[in-house]
């Protein structure tokens, strides 16, 4: 009898991810200001979530972070006007979770988790200090 597995994308994986999504969010919630767009900013962040929906295909996972992150790119300098340049981190933080994983990188998984969670941290954390 042989059991078959589902592989899973890794937790580091997720967290990168999840760290896309809710990074930019601290600006707006702490603003309290007109400045952003709020539809625009719940569209946004609903895509940023896209890979999320993908935690149990792995080779989905991929791809989706790529072409969201490549959206959020041109999207977030664009959209600078309307305050959507917050979701600039968020670009390397997906393309970093896609390289985050152990299985398939061994020997830069850890490197790159751990450069993305220092990124979330020191963006959060510089906002936090602006007094948005």
């Amino acid at each position: 009898m042989q059991v078959t597995t589902r592989e899973r994308i890794h937790p580091w994986q997720i967290g990168l991810a999840v760290c896309a999504v809710v990074t930019p969010l601290v600006p707006v919630i702490a603003s309290g200001e007109s400045f952003f767009v709020l539809p625009l900013v719940v569209a946004t962040a609903a895509l940023a979530a896209v890979p999320l929906f993908f935690y149990a295909r792995p080779s989905a996972f991929r791809p989706a972070a790529g072409i969201v992150s490549a959206v959020l790119l041109p999207w977030s300098l664009i959209g600078s006007w309307f305050g959507m340049l917050v979701f600039f981190p968020s670009v390397p933080l997906l393309v970093l979770s896609v390289f985050s994983d152990p299985r398939r990188y061994p020997g830069a998984a850890r490197f790159l988790a751990g450069a993305g969670f220092l990124l979330a941290v020191a963006v959060t954390l510089f906002w936090w200090g602006r007094g948005w």
